[in-house]
């Protein structure tokens, strides 16, 4: 029901159509077998920190401002969400919107050392989310290897390298979730630099130098930011020279900038994905 990338307004879509807090970081509506998850960086200031892991993981704080959290309410919820039957659907903060990042499952938790909102230490619960970041389909790919071998994404064919980005993960234990992820993260790395030809997705200027592997310099940008990572989805991530890279996430025009190079990045990979025969990864 919601649109990944699209913004909404938290109170008139959300609460004012489906019910649930129209405060804090959780939101359990009881009309809707769904919990609504909200990050964004105004969190920080009351101990809540939101992060991708490298292994493609997204870590989710709990919540409770004060002492140890405890799995009551909210906490409980997403903990138990498969059993319940409810869905888990992030979005991420905008001003006054937010914007849907996608729906999430959680394959694990653990607790840490963080401040509270007085800034004493206490034990907080970081939530272990694998987002779901493709569409999908009724068909699923091969697994990928155990061992993710970054270099040898060079040396496939750009059809094949897409079609391990694309990878949606199966059903399996958690530990295999986290190596596919993994390996998924380094097939979009590669796969993005690759599709730019060399040349930047956001400005349209070639790449400003060479690597020492004679490739052409790009960086991979998330364009759904959240804080800093987001679904590692090729129609979702560009390939950006560093200037275009630091004016998507500080400059004045970043918002602009961004939708922009959603809809670019989301016709490459609607072109890419009817080249493929698979419409179903548009």
């Amino acid at each position: 029901m919601f649109e990944i990338g699209g913004r909404y307004n938290r109170r008139r879509d959300l609460h004012d159509r489906y019910g649930g807090q129209q405060q804090g970081g959780i939101s359990t509506p009881k009309t809707l077998d769904a919990i609504f998850l909200f990050t964004g960086s105004s969190g920080e200031a009351y101990g809540y920190r939101d992060e991708f892991r490298p292994d493609g993981v997204f870590w989710y704080t709990g919540e409770g401002q004060s002492g140890d959290m405890r799995f009551v309410r909210g906490n409980r919820a997403i903990r138990d969400h498969v059993a319940d039957g409810k869905q888990l659907l992030l979005f991420e903060a905008f001003s006054r919107d937010v914007r849907f990042i996608g729906e999430a499952t959680c394959i694990g938790y653990h607790t840490e050392q963080r401040p509270d909102v007085q800034g004493s230490e206490r034990q907080a619960i970081v939530f272990e989310l694998d987002l779901e970041s493709s569409s999908g389909g009724s068909e699923q790919p091969s697994p990928l290897p155990v061992i993710s071998h970054a270099p040898r994404y060079w040396g496939i064919s750009l059809p094949e390298l897409r079609g391990l980005a694309t990878m949606s993960a199966p059903s399996m234990a958690p530990c295999e979730r986290r190596m596919l992820l993994r390996c998924r993260s380094d097939a979009v790395r590669v796969y993005v630099l690759r599709r730019s030809a060399g040349i930047c997705e956001a400005c349209g200027r070639p790449a400003p130098f060479f690597t020492k592997a004679q490739r052409p310099y790009l960086e991979p940008h998330h364009i759904l930011r959240l804080c800093d990572g987001g679904p590692d989805d090729p129609r979702h991530v560009a390939a950006v020279c560093p200037n275009c890279h630091r004016e998507a996430h500080y400059g004045c025009e970043a918002m602009s900038l961004n939708d922009h190079l959603l809809k670019h990045v989301g016709s490459l990979e609607l072109e890419a994905g009817a080249k493929s025969g698979h419409p179903s990864d548009s």
